[in-house]
């Protein structure tokens, strides 16, 4: 059995982000509640962690005390260690940006079993990837190999220059 539950709940009645406010403080005085998050009022949904003790009952009626309509849209098991279920139609994590920091978001997010979207506006990969470090520690090593072919450490090896185009084509 799972000792921790998530309970989704459809709350009524929110008009500000105050309502919002309100509803996780209330969420979170319910004993055995370990996290409460109202994303914004908008969204009519509350989210709660709780001990798997913790009944649908007791989350409504707290909600409905604080003078706003609820019911519980979905109750769900995890996994020990697991913050966040696993499929569902929205997302847990949306990481902004494709950068390294991102990927390695997104990655402990996936293994805490959130599901995880990367949004990117440019080229997945961040600078570091695609025209930061990368590419110059490339360039960088193609260029030594050059000179240390040109300049060899010891006598005895000569550098050949490289082929011409024209060259080349009956080589290869």
């Amino acid at each position: 059995m799972a000792d921790r539950v998530l309970v989704t709940l459809q709350v009524g009645g929110m008009t500000c982000d105050g309502c919002a406010r309100h509803v996780e403080s209330a969420l979170r005085e319910v004993a055995g509640v370990r996290e409460a998050t109202v994303p914004t009022w908008q969204t009519e949904r509350a989210r709660v962690i709780a001990d798997a003790g913790v009944t649908d009952d007791a989350l409504t009626r707290v909600v409905e005390a604080s003078g706003y309509r609820a019911h519980v849209r979905e109750r769900r098991a995890l996994r020990e260690g697991q913050r966040f279920p696993s499929g569902g139609e929205e997302h847990d994590l949306m990481v902004i940006g494709g950068g390294s920091a991102a990927f390695a978001a997104a990655i402990k997010g996936a293994e805490l079993g959130a599901r995880v979207s990367i949004v990117e506006a440019g080229t997945i990969g961040g600078t570091c990837v695609n025209i930061g470090c990368v590419p110059s520690k490339t360039l960088i090593k193609a260029a030594e190999l050059c000179y240390k072919s040109a300049y060899p450490r010891f006598e005895g090896l000569t550098a050949c220059p490289p082929p011409s185009a024209r060259e080349s084509t009956w080589m290869w």
